[in-house]
């Protein structure tokens, strides 16, 4: 099976923060049980986009960098959480947290180089986007990042096109 693959053309975004509150409408007080808890309301940005000044007055330029989990090939955080179930990775490349198993498993934060795993300080689990695997399941054939962006600068890879 074909993995997922999320692709991004920095050079186009424009901080419209759309992705990061299509994410925010799909999860915060929605539970998806097999797939994640609710998103905290405040304080999470499983889409966060990083911000880069370079140059200097009068020209200056900004470069904007969503980030996100990278669903990563060889995941540390698999590793850390693999054994008992608390994080796995799928078959089509989506790296899922149970919020039961993975309960109380703070060092799973730790485990990612990327930041990626936030930490839900009231139902005391890590957290990351699913890559809106719920939808996909469902037969939705991109992320809702990708339908709301105004540039067209992510491109979400099915694997089954």
């Amino acid at each position: 099976m074909k993995n997922w693959n999320l692709v991004i053309d920095v050079a186009e975004c424009i901080n419209c923060q759309l992705c990061s509150l299509a994410v925010m409408d799909e999860y915060v007080d929605n539970a998806w049980p097999g797939y994640s808890a609710p998103m905290p309301r405040h304080g999470h940005r499983w889409i966060d986009i990083k911000q880069k000044e370079r140059g200097q007055v009068p020209m200056i330029d900004i470069g904007f960098l969503p980030t996100t989990c990278n669903h990563c090939d060889n995941a540390p955080c698999v590793k850390a959480g693999g054994a008992d179930g608390a994080v796995k990775k799928r078959d089509d490349g989506i790296i899922l947290i149970d919020p039961e198993k993975s309960k109380g498993r703070k060092d799973l934060v730790d485990s990612c180089p990327y930041g990626s795993i936030w930490w839900n300080e009231e139902l005391q689990i890590p957290q990351i986007w699913t890559f809106d695997a719920h939808l996909l399941d469902q037969g939705w054939t991109h992320t809702r990042g990708h339908q709301v962006c105004p540039t067209a600068t992510s491109t979400s890879k099915s694997p089954f096109n």
